[in-house]
């Protein structure tokens, strides 16, 4: 019967290790340039009086953006038509707050219609996002 022989000159390899690092690393940098582009900018209101809250309770996020007499509505980053807004508000988990984010130059009259929809669809909880100053 044959022994075998111990390895003792066996290493750790580290190059495997450091390819690894660096495509984890170029995934999340990708992922999270990815995830950036997909939210629609808006220049949020600043409020004097706005406080960040300890604890933030679950929310739904509505972003209306206005270019002239059109009016976009997005519906967590999604694009929804105004006819389907109201269906998607309807069908927004219970208990969520409606977040609610727009340019300081959008008119009362957009934001008029987006409260009468969310008044129709019973929704108790509405918070308009500002910065804090």
């Amino acid at each position: 019967m044959r022994r075998r022989k111990r390895r003792s000159d066996e290493t750790f390899q580290m190059a495997p290790m450091i390819d690894m690092v660096f495509l984890l690393l170029v995934f999340f940098m990708t992922v999270s340039t990815l995830a950036k582009d997909s939210r629609p900018e808006t220049g949020l209101p600043v409020s004097e009086t706005a406080q960040v809250p300890s604890e933030v309770p679950p929310r739904d996020v509505l972003t209306v953006l206005s270019a002239g007499d059109i009016n976009r509505h997005f519906w967590f980053n999604q694009e929804v038509s105004p006819e389907s807004l109201l269906k998607r508000i309807q069908d927004r988990s219970e208990g969520h707050e409606l977040l609610l984010r727009g340019a300081p130059d959008l008119k009362w009259k957009v934001w008029k219609d987006v409260l009468d929809r969310a008044r129709k669809a019973s929704v108790e909880e509405v918070v308009f996002s500002t910065f804090e100053d």
